[in-house]
């Protein structure tokens, strides 16, 4: 995203000083002021483009007529959102992103280019307000078990949305082995997955139920198995 260069800036400061000395004084009260920028965070389970709301919120004084050209920046690529008083809403945008180009996890919104200006005197300069959100690959949890005597032996599989590859891969998140007690889930022991999968041995000589369960990073969500009785 281009930026207006401060010359042209400076230049216009030089003629408004010049016009008198009660158009200073409104010039110097204009101000705007991009005080939030923000989006909704996204699941990606296929390799379409995503279509998506950017919010602006914004404080200004004495400003007849302004736009605001914001930034949008994932791991690899960049597009932007686009507001101002000549469109309706003027504070939302409607931008787009490829997750299979642009990547998964922690996109930025801002800088921001941002052109005011009123009767007496025109503006451009740089906000440097930032907003995020986050675009994570679907995962997914499945559990399989076996029962010889008393141990149970719990294998989970695992495995997540890759955009650039268009297919599920496998996922080595930190996995919790969990057994149902009453009405809650304990956990058993937390593993981290190799190649997708990740073993357990539990100790019960009665049929229990079990689950696994992984948290959510900033490029994939969480995710929860069914239940499996052994």
């Amino acid at each position: 995203m281009k930026f207006l260069k401060r010359a042209l800036v400076a230049s216009v400061a030089v003629l408004a000083l010049a016009v008198g000395p009660a158009v200073s004084a409104e010039a110097a009260t204009m101000y705007f002021n991009v005080t939030k920028l923000s989006a909704s965070d996204m699941v990606i389970s296929d390799s379409r483009c995503k279509n998506f709301n950017v919010y602006l919120e914004y404080k200004k004084k004495n400003v007849s007529s302004w736009s605001v050209d914001s930034e949008i920046s994932g791991e690899y690529g960049s597009s932007d959102a686009n507001f101002s008083n000549y469109t309706s809403p003027s504070n939302k945008d409607r931008a787009s992103i490829c997750p299979t180009l642009d990547g998964l996890g922690k996109y930025r919104i801002g800088p921001s280019e941002v052109d005011i200006d009123n009767d007496y005197n025109w503006d451009a300069f740089t906000d440097h307000t930032k907003g995020y959100f986050y675009v994570r690959g679907k995962t997914y949890a499945s559990l399989s078990s076996k029962r010889s005597g008393s141990t149970v032996t719990l294998t989970s599989s695992t495995k997540y949305y890759n955009p650039e590859w268009g297919e599920k891969r496998n996922y080595n998140p930190k996995v919790k082995f969990q057994v149902k007690s009453g009405s809650k889930w304990k956990t058993l022991k937390t593993v981290t997955a190799k190649k997708g999968k990740a073993v357990y041995k539990a100790k019960s000589k009665s049929k229990r139920y079990y689950r696994v369960t992984f948290s959510q990073v900033s490029w994939a969500t969480g995710a929860t198995s069914k239940s499996v009785k052994r």
